[in-house]
Order: structure tokens, then sequence, then C-alpha cells
């Protein structure tokens, strides 16, 4: 596994394209495919590509349906990413991979000029909180062991982090990315700079049937998440 951020742009202009999804919260460090087939964003890929190769996963927000083909709603958070692999389809479709890059808030939309939306953003810089003080350790292990009570498949993420290859920011960053958690959580820590803070209140959410207090948790168990979790890789995502 690999969970080193892209390169990012040190000219940045401050503008990015937003690529508006439903369900979708893309965090940096993460990897997502995407298929491509409206010309909107087709057209906004080919800008990109001959540009600076950023895209803006950008939330819908609930109740997007009515507008969807206008320019529903977004959630304030989003994250700036690469596109780092691109392939035209037979069908004149794309197929590209995106990696989150940097979390980035919407300052406000550019009027338009293109088929597809911009933004002017600033990027949240993201306290990656060292992985050699105690706090960072308790809490990258309490995250790994949650992971590995849901599925064999995070042993290699749990130790990665144990081994320092990575740290407790990006190790939060992959757990939001893959568990279905409620889309409003995703959002918020999307939003949250710091790593520690994201850290806790991935805990809050993933905690089972017993809490620090001895009673029961109200979060949802660990064991029903797991069932619907993010495949890893991810699959192709539709536009």
């Amino acid at each position: 596994m690999e969970y080193e951020l892209d390169e990012f742009p040190v000219d940045f202009s401050g503008e990015v394209r937003l690529f508006p999804l439903p369900n979708l919260v893309l965090y940096p460090g993460c990897v997502q495919p995407l298929h491509i087939f409206e010309s909107r964003y087709c057209e906004m890929l080919e800008d990109a590509l001959q540009d600076d190769r950023l895209l803006a996963i950008a939330t819908l927000l609930p109740g997007y349906e009515p507008d969807y083909y206008s320019r529903p709603p977004v959630a304030d958070a989003i994250c700036v990413g690469h596109v780092v692999m691109h392939e035209v389809t037979p069908k004149k479709t794309h197929n590209l991979i995106l990696i989150g890059a940097r979390r980035a808030r919407i300052k406000h939309e550019i009027t338009p000029v293109r088929s597809f939306r911009r933004a002017a953003v600033e990027i949240i810089e993201d306290s990656t909180a060292a992985n050699g003080t105690v706090a960072v350790q308790q809490l990258g292990r309490q995250l790994a062991e949650r992971c590995l009570a849901a599925t064999e498949s995070a042993e290699q993420l749990a130790t990665d982090f144990r081994e320092g290859k990575i740290t407790l920011s990006s190790l939060s960053d992959v757990i939001a990315f893959h568990f279905p958690l409620e889309l409003s959580l995703k959002l918020q820590l999307l939003e949250e700079p710091n790593a520690i803070e994201r850290a806790r209140l991935l805990l809050r959410a993933l905690d089972s049937d017993v809490d620090a207090s001895g009673g029961e948790s109200k979060s949802q168990p660990v064991e029903n998440i797991s069932s619907k979790r993010r495949p890893f890789p991810p699959r192709f995502g539709n536009n």
C-alpha cells in the first residue's frame, strides 16, 4: 500500500475545477478510480489534463437530485486531487485515477465560462502529528485495533503505522475513506486539520459495544460497519 501524498503544485493558483459527486468524500493520500462520460465533465477533465491535472471532489448535499444537471449545492469542504492515470475508452469516455492531494475549503464559486464548475478555495493546512508522541501512538494503536477487528485486509495498514511508515493523519484518512461512516461525519473529518482530533472523532464513531466508561456505546459496532465498507482498491465511480 502507498499512502504518500502526490506532489502538489508550488504555484497553485487557488482556483480549482469542481467535480460534484453524491456520497463521495475523498481524502489526501487516498486513491479513487473514476469513469467520466457526461460531456461537461469530459470537458473538465480535458481542461485539467492540459493544465495542472487538478480536480476537486465536491460532495453534493442531500436533495441535489432535482437540480443535478444545473449547479446544486455542494459541501464547503473539498479535497483537491491530482489525475495520475488516464485513458480514453473506445466509446470516447474516460477512465482515470485520482489521488487526493490537499484538504481545501470553498470560498466562493467562480462565474462559469465553461460547462463545468470552478471555485476559489483556501487550502486547509494539515497537522500531521509526529508519530513519536505517546498520545499519537496510543490513538494509532486503537484505530488499528478497530480496523483489524473489522477486516484482516487492514493488517498492512496497521503494520505500516507501527513501523512509522505512515502518520496518524494518513492512517485516519485511509480509514475515514474506506469505512461507511455518516456523510456528515466524513465531511467533518475532511474539514478538521488536526490529525489527533480526527483520530478521536473516528474512534468515537468506530467504537464497539462498550465505551471507556463501561456503558453501552451508542455508535454502530465495527462488525456492522465492516460489512458495508468500501472495497480496497476502490471500484471505478461514475460521474
